[in-house]
């Protein structure tokens, strides 16, 4: 098992904490391409959580086609979050991939 800091914005922190965020998305850089079911998750170098799934997929469309965009941003809707993920990461980011991980405290 590994352990991999990731650092949120508090508002998605609190959103965690609070149970109603469980995925997060990032791009397919290295370090979070080879995340697996299993690794923990050290939030903001301090919050434990354990990567329950992985999911890949080629871009933010086909990431938001298999998820459910209410568990990675509440209360956004789809095409918001499409536009919001593609502020954070333009199209060469994109081009990476995009990775969804299901999350949960560590117990």
């Amino acid at each position: 098992m590994r352990t991999k800091t990731l650092w949120i914005h508090s508002e998605y922190l609190a959103q965690i904490l609070d149970g109603q965020k469980t995925i997060e998305v990032r791009v397919g850089y290295t370090n979070v391409s080879r995340l697996e079911p299993g690794d923990r998750l050290l939030l903001n170098g301090r919050y434990p959580f354990i990567i329950r799934r992985v999911g890949r997929y080629v871009s933010f469309d086909e990431l938001l086609a298999h998820e459910d965009a209410a568990l990675i941003a509440p209360g956004l809707a789809r095409p918001a979050l499409l536009s919001a993920l593609r502020t954070l990461y333009p199209p060469e980011k994109e081009a990476l991939g995009a990775v969804a991980l299901e999350i949960e405290p560590e117990s």
